[in-house]
């Protein structure tokens, strides 16, 4: 059935291309049933560095599909995951196997949870500054400018906006991996209107950053008033079911045993409620500060990414401040 799976995959990517030799041959090998030969063929077309984003797309998808085949779920995922990022809006076959869906499910999980790769282009004057405004997984390496039909010479993403200085018509904006793989090309912003003015005036700023709802300290820190309150309420409600209950034991003759026994079982519940609120708070109030500490921004960004090398598999954790 996984077989099946890769061959509508196959399939789907288009096997007649052959722009990167390599991937043409991990085609061959995966259709032969060689999974270990695609495997290291299927990384030998990613360092090749040619490829485009349909076919980056592609080796993306053949890797998951063949780590799963050879047992690597968590490798699959990773896999998954850079797919996703490449292509929201992805989908299996619908005749997948369910070993390739665990997989590809919770890398969508994960990517639901973060926010989508995305970068923003704008003029400054004859100049042109790149920004990547969201890119969970770390993967912009670098960027470039296809002008009057050439590639402009590559610059590496920093801490800031990328500034390109094209002298001539700019038709795309490139983004490139680490190994020189474009991940995607995104429209020129079209030049400033001549008149008058700065030329080099204030670049377009980007978005601000959307944080999932459950990323927001807020979402952690109303429940948190909320059961202290309501912890509160219930600790003076026992207290006072406590003081009946002296009460009613210094004149014990003038009351009914079961008249104690009510005010015993009242002080008990409302005392263990307050327990019980006072301790959810407690938790809801750290994970608003743990949420409000970590906010996370296009400066700060960390990914678990896959290595996959001719000896070994692993992850790798990388963070870029």
């Amino acid at each position: 059935m996984i077989r099946g799976a890769l061959l509508v995959l196959l399939v789907l990517g288009g096997v007649a291309r052959a722009d990167n030799p390599k991937l043409a041959a991990a085609r061959a090998a995966i259709e032969a049933v060689r999974y270990d030969d695609a495997r290291g063929l299927l990384v030998q077309a990613l360092k090749a560095g040619t490829n485009d984003p349909d076919e980056l797309r592609e080796i993306y998808q053949l890797s998951a599909a063949t780590a799963v085949v050879l047992g690597q779920n968590d490798l699959a995922e990773q896999y998954y995951r850079r797919v996703l990022s490449l292509d929201p809006d992805a989908r299996l076959p619908a005749d997948a196997s369910p070993k390739l869906r665990q997989p590809f499910v919770a890398a969508q999980a994960f990517m639901a949870a973060h926010r989508r790769l995305e970068v923003r282009a704008a003029r400054r004057g004859r100049r042109i500054e790149v920004t990547v405004v969201a890119d969970p997984l770390g993967m912009v390496a670098a960027v470039t400018a296809i002008v009057d039909g050439e590639a402009l010479p590559e610059v590496a993403v920093g801490d800031g906006p990328v500034v390109l200085a094209p002298d001539g018509k700019v038709t795309r904006i490139v983004l490139l991996d680490e190994h020189g793989n474009a991940l995607r090309t995104i429209a020129a912003p079209a030049p400033a209107a001549a008149a008058g003015g700065d030329p080099a005036g204030p670049a377009e700023r980007p978005a601000s950053p959307h944080t999932p709802i459950l990323r927001r300290w807020v979402t952690w820190a109303v429940p948190a008033v909320v059961l202290a309150g309501t912890g509160a309420g219930f600790l003076v409600a026992a207290q006072r079911a406590s003081g009946r209950l002296d009460d009613i034991l210094a004149t014990s003759g003038a009351h009914y045993l079961d008249e104690a026994e009510q005010e015993r079982t009242r002080w008990h519940d409302e005392s263990l409620i307050s327990t019980v609120a006072f301790a959810a708070a407690g938790v809801f109030t750290v994970t608003a500060i743990v949420m409000a500490a970590t906010q996370p921004s296009p400066a700060a960004q960390t990914a678990v990414l896959p290595t996959v090398g001719a000896h070994h598999i692993g992850l790798a954790f990388a963070a870029k401040f």
